[in-house]
């Protein structure tokens, strides 16, 4: 598969592609081999029922050099949770992102998901996003990895030279299982049926597992095969965002628009995992590990909302104005303006790699290589926009309640089905990530006082990853402005989709596109009515699809990266000592032109006269060109690891490092888009400095009893070059008013840093059949920036931190039943600018999960699961919380499934 092509191309023909490519490479290779189990210090912090497994993991975390947190799978797709992201969740530390009910993005110690790592059997992977407001970037999506095929996973929160570098937080390793370290001819089935609460559906999920090798152990492969869908609904109520304004109150914060969001989603996720092993001789090994996951999530968003900011219609009365804090929190709008909203997407999300590993055995010295590819692909391929307007006598509001008035009443479904289609267009956007990369590695074993190993290698990474987006725009019911002034209306309408909507005017009322659905707040458009008639073959006979030239934005980054690391053992203490030195060099690629973008794309198209409030192309210079901005940089990062055995049962644990997170890529693309109406502008950054932090870990663990630990650790990082947005105030053309207007222009730069600090607790110990597992953390981060929410929203705030975590996990296991109940609690924390540029911040959240694994027979277990069993909603508030945001319904899900194991 070559990720974006020249047109957005099918889904499935692009992974059949992948599919095909990847096993034609594997056939050639003819080899296959083990892969490089990097030295590990482990902690186990959940595992469903197994105590042996958790009482071997607290004696490993007891020898270790490193502060590791570690979860494991004793038997084969028993992963203690669903999703590996919400396992994550449970380790010290570690917080995770939630917007659809599931984990998906991770963050460790107060950094946000972009600047943390995660890597499959030590390589990365890519990753790309469904979502249409996500933007490219460094954070892997977890929805792209289903458990069954993980075996372990590690949170390096302290680092070694040895391990690739980009975190500040934490760099996750997962792992899966080896052919020659398995049985010959073992497998497992899982057959599972999860029940969605707000859906109110049952949907399959299966995945098989097959592991074999000859009799001589020298030659071996295991394949997985996970299939899972999911029917996802999604309620909430929704601000569309905040705007500083005085109404006659003074300046306050006032809701932009109000409504009721209604989220359908259709998943379906595919995933292949083959690992093969070929062992030519005792002292050499070969690996080869492919991986092709495909997740379609096509999905459909209602809004039924109400301008609240005297955009189209009104503002607050001051008179029912109810002010708390910094802002207004109910009120009433007269003359609002307000909109039924429907977006239909087709999205999907896929990921592919093949790894080659060679382990070679000499008397003293081992030799590691690897040769690796790895893409993926992921957006929305169309979406399709459906606007519904009126104008209303009034809107009240409080909270996020909102009571439309139309005629002296309140708004009915019948006057809502009245409503005419006031626009419709569609669009396309696909990001795409790839990376080649090579690596070799050489461990040497060394007598010389201390230190027994002498580890030192090189890692080369090409590394790139864009967007495409396309727009196209169906011009009737609208009118064509000229740069003379003068106004055309109707122009063209004589003919193609202006045509069939004058002589169909009914046609173009939401009552004829309409149908009940249980639970939801309104009637919801039918979407496969509406599309056929708003988007019949007449539509695109005067459309034009052009590119989105802002949006469309290509970073290569080449990365060399070199490394020695000295290991130690002594006395009662052991550990590391290492540098490592990585060269980066950034090529950011967009395009640059001379005023309004969409103008200047259709000009590029020729040939196309029906603009809406735009000047004919022909009659402006746009001067568009594709250009490539450079910049590198090098960073050289010590690192240190050292483990005192203070006493027969404890361990005093001291480390140090000096650590780098690149800037995340949309910040540093080569873009710039303006918006003349609002003299609002973003753009891109590409010379952006990376984030350093140097940290420093204490910790202390206690091991009072057999497959118990008590421990605490207090860490610190001073973090430099921090990512902030600043303004600018340029000049650009507007065709329509012909001359320069002002712009204020957000643009990224590196600002002062910030500190963040914190101190971790955890509790481990088995009492017979119970066990019990317990964490704390507790961060404190605080940016060195100028806090500006008005002028500059998001400055002077850290992205992604609550200052409390916890998690509490107790289970019971006997000879042939497993149950584990847990909890997992994180404070508010800041989540960064919402898509209209105001701040958003999650409010307290804490879920209950449950799950209970019988096992009747040898071979056969029985499971049911529970998430968030008291569905618990997730809710927003805008920098005061009083002042609620958004408030979003997940619900709770059941899977009942039956395991097999041979």
């Amino acid at each position: 598969m070559k990720i974006l092509s020249s047109s957005i191309r099918n889904l499935t023909g692009g992974r059949s592609r992948l599919l095909h490519s990847s096993l034609a490479v594997l056939a050639l290779s003819g080899v296959v081999g083990t892969l490089h189990a990097q030295e590990t210090a482990l902690e186990e912090v959940v595992v469903t029922g197994i105590r042996a497994s958790i009482t071997e993991s607290v004696n490993a975390k007891r020898s270790a050099n490193a502060i590791v947190d570690a979860i494991t799978a004793e038997d084969l797709g028993k992963f203690p949770d669903k999703n590996v992201a919400d396992s994550l969740s449970r380790i010290t530390g570690v917080s995770v992102t939630r917007g659809f009910g599931e984990g998906e993005k991770i963050a460790v110690r107060g950094t946000s998901p972009n600047q943390n790592r995660t890597l499959l059997n030590g390589a990365a992977v890519a990753s790309a996003d469904w979502f249409i407001l996500d933007n490219p970037s460094r954070a892997f999506n977890y929805t792209l990895l289903p458990s069954t095929i993980v075996s372990a996973l590690e949170v390096y929160k302290t680092p070694q030279a040895s391990i690739q570098e980009g975190s500040l937080g934490g760099t996750v390793m997962l792992h899966t299982r080896r052919p020659l370290d398995m049985a010959q001819n073992t497998g497992a089935l899982q057959v599972q049926g999860q029940y969605s609460e707000t859906s109110e559906e049952w949907d399959p999920s299966i995945s098989a597992l097959y592991s074999w090798k000859n009799d001589a152990e020298n030659l071996g492969f295991n394949i997985s095969l996970t299939r899972q869908d999911r029917t996802l609904l999604r309620e909430g109520t929704e601000v569309l965002g905040f705007e500083n304004q005085d109404f006659g109150r003074g300046a306050l914060w006032v809701p932009r628009a109000l409504g009721d969001a209604y989220f359908e989603q259709a998943r379906e996720r595919e995933t292949v995992l083959f690992t093969g092993q070929w062992r030519p001789s005792d002292n050499g090994q070969f690996t080869l590990t492919y991986l092709d996951s495909g997740l379609d999530a096509d999905n459909s968003n209602y809004n039924r909302y109400e301008w609240l900011n005297g955009n189209n219609g009104g503002t607050i009365d001051p008179a029912t104005a109810v002010v708390t804090g910094s802002g207004v929190i109910a009120g009433e709008v007269a003359n609002s303006f307000a909109e039924y909203y429907v977006i239909d997407r087709v999205s999907y999300s896929e990921t592919g790699s093949l790894d080659l590993h060679y382990e070679h055995n000499f008397e003293q010295l081992t030799l590691h290589a690897r040769l690796g590819h790895t893409e993926a692909e992921g957006g929305t391929a169309r979406d399709r926009h459906y606007g519904w307007g009126a104008s209303l006598d009034r809107t009240e509001f409080n909270g996020l309640s909102h009571t439309p008035y139309l005629n002296g009443q309140v708004e009915s479904d019948a006057q809502l089905g009245a409503r005419g289609l006031g626009w419709m267009q569609e669009n396309a956007r696909v990001m795409d990530d790839d990376e080649n990369y090579a690596s070799i590695d050489i461990d040497f074993a060394l007598d010389a006082g201390v230190f027994n190993s002498l580890k030192s290698g090189l890692l080369y990474r090409d590394h790139n990853k864009g967007q495409m987006m396309t727009l196209t725009r169906f011009h009737w019911l609208s009118d064509a402005m000229h740069a003379d002034g003068t106004t055309t209306y109707g122009e063209g309408d004589t003919t193609g989709w202006n045509r069939w909507l004058y002589g169909n005017l009914d046609a173009g009322l939401l009552g004829n596109y309409t149908r009940n659905a249980s639970g939801a707040p309104y009637p919801l458009m039918d979407i496969s009515a509406a599309q056929s008639a708003i988007f019949p073959a007449e539509a695109y006979e005067n459309a034009v699809t052009v590119l989105n030239l802002p949006e469309n934005w290509n970073v290569e980054e080449e990365i060399l990266a070199a490394y020695g690391q000295a290991d130690f053992e002594g006395e009662g203490f052991r550990g590391n000592l290492g540098l490592r030195m990585v060269q980066t060099r950034v090529g950011s690629s967009g395009y640059n032109l001379q005023g309004d973008p969409l103008a200047a794309a259709i000009d590029m198209v020729g040939g196309y006269d029906l603009l809406v409030a735009l000047v004919d192309p022909a009659t402006e210079e746009f001067n568009v060109r594709r250009e490539t901005l450079e910049h590198d940089y090098t960073e050289i990062l010590p690192s240190a690891n050292v483990a005192f055995d203070i006493a027969e049962n404890q361990v005093l644990r001291l480390s140090a490092a000096r650590v780098m997170a690149r800037p995340d890529y949309i910040t540093i693309a080569n873009q710039e888009s303006a918006n003349l109406d609002t003299q609002v502008g973003r753009r891109g950054n590409p010379q952006l400095e990376p984030e350093t932090a140097n940290q420093f870990d204490l910790a202390w663990e206690w091991y009072f009893t057999e497959g118990a630990v008590l421990a605490a650790t207090y860490f610190q990082k001073d973090i430099a070059n921090s990512v902030i947005n600043s303004t600018s105030v340029d000049f650009r053309f507007d065709e329509r008013l012909g001359e320069d207007i002002p712009v204020l222009f957000i643009q990224p730069v590196n600002g002062k840093g910030a500190k963040v600090s914190g101190i971790e607790l955890s509790y481990q110990q088995n009492f017979g059949n119970f066990g019990v597992i317990a964490n704390y953390t507790y961060t404190d981060a605080n940016s060195r920036d100028t806090r500006d929410p008005v002028n500059n929203p998001g400055s002077g705030l850290i992205p992604g931190q609550s200052e409390n975590m916890a998690n509490l996990t107790g289970f019971y296991e006997n000879d042939w039943i497993s149950a584990r109940l847990a909890y997992n609690f994180r404070t508010q924390w800041y989540d960064g600018l919402s898509e209209f540029g105001s701040e958003a911040y999650i409010d307290d959240y804490g879920q209950w999960d449950a799950s209970i694994t019988v096992s009747p027979w040898e071979n056969w277990d029985f499971v049911l699961e529970a998430i968030n069993l008291t569905g618990e909603e997730l809710a927003y508030y805008h920098i005061d919380q009083e002042r609620e945001a958004r408030r979003y319904d997940n619900g709770t899900r059941v899977l009942l499934g039956a395991n097999y194991h041979f």
